[in-house]
C-alpha cells in the first residue's frame, strides 16, 4: 500500500506539472526573474568555481575518509545524491524544454525546442544534493550544519541574477536535490559502493598509515 500510494502521488504531481505549462497566466502570477547581475559574487566564473569546489571537495573527502567513518559514509551518500540528481534534472530538462529568462521573458513558454533547458536548475539541484546528506546526518548534534543550506540558496540567487533561471526553476531544482539527498542520506550502503563485492571503500588516509 505504501509503495502504491507514493507512486500515485508522484504520478499526480507529474500530471499537474505537465499540464500547467499550457496555462501561461498561471506562471505569470507566480514566476519571476531577477535584474541581470553577472558580476561580483554572482558572476558565472564564481558559479563554476563553486561547482568545482563542491564536486572536488565531496569526492576528495569520500576517497580520503573511506566509507567506514561517519564523515566518509556521508560523503559517499552525498556522491550518490549528486549522481541521481544529475540524471533526474537532465531528464526533466529534455522533457520540458523551457526557455531561460534571458532568451524569452515569458514564463508561460514551455516545450520550445531542445536548445531550451531552463527547468529545473541543475546546479541548484546539485548543490542541494551535495549538502542535504550532511545536514541530515549532523544537524541533531550540531545545529550549525543547517548553515550548509546557504550554499544552494546562494547558487539559486546567482542563477536568477544571471537570468539563467526562473524562480520556479531554482525552487524545483532545490526540491529535487534536497529530496534525493535526503533519500541517499538514509541508505546505509551508498549505491556507488553497492556495485562492488565488499560494499565498502578503505579511505586513502588509512592506506598510508
Amino acid at each position: 500500500m505504501g509503495k502504491a500510494y507514493r507512486a500515485a502521488c508522484v504520478a499526480a504531481l507529474l500530471a499537474v506539472v505537465a499540464a500547467a505549462p499550457a496555462r501561461a497566466d498561471f506562471w505569470k502570477t507566480i514566476d519571476r526573474f531577477d535584474e541581470r547581475e553577472d558580476g561580483g559574487i554572482f558572476s558565472r566564473a564564481n558559479q563554476k568555481r563553486a561547482d568545482l569546489l563542491a564536486i572536488g571537495g565531496v569526492v576528495g573527502l569520500a576517497l580520503w575518509e573511506g566509507s567506514e567513518t561517519r564523515l566518509g559514509r556521508t560523503a559517499w551518500q552525498s556522491m550518490d545524491a549528486a549522481l541521481m540528481t544529475a540524471a533526474s534534472t537532465e531528464t526533466l530538462k529534455r522533457v520540458f524544454h523551457r526557455p531561460r529568462p534571458i532568451d524569452n521573458p515569458d514564463p508561460g513558454v514551455w516545450f520550445a525546442g531542445s536548445k531550451n533547458r531552463s527547468f529545473p536548475s541543475g546546479e541548484v539541484a546539485m548543490m542541494a544534493a551535495f549538502v542535504t546528506p550532511f545536514i541530515r546526518e549532523y544537524h541533531a548534534d550540531n545545529p550549525g550544519a543547517w548553515a550548509l543550506a546557504a550554499i544552494p540558496l546562494t547558487m539559486a540567487k546567482g542563477r536568477m541574477a544571471a537570468q539563467a533561471h526562473w524562480l520556479t526553476d531554482v525552487v524545483a531544482g532545490g526540491a529535487i536535490g534536497a529530496g534525493v539527498g535526503y533519500y541517499a542520506g538514509g541508505r546505509e550502503t551508498p549505491l556507488v559502493l553497492s556495485i562492488g563485492r565488499n560494499h565498502a571503500f578503505v579511505g586513502l588516509r588509512y592506506r598510508f598509515d
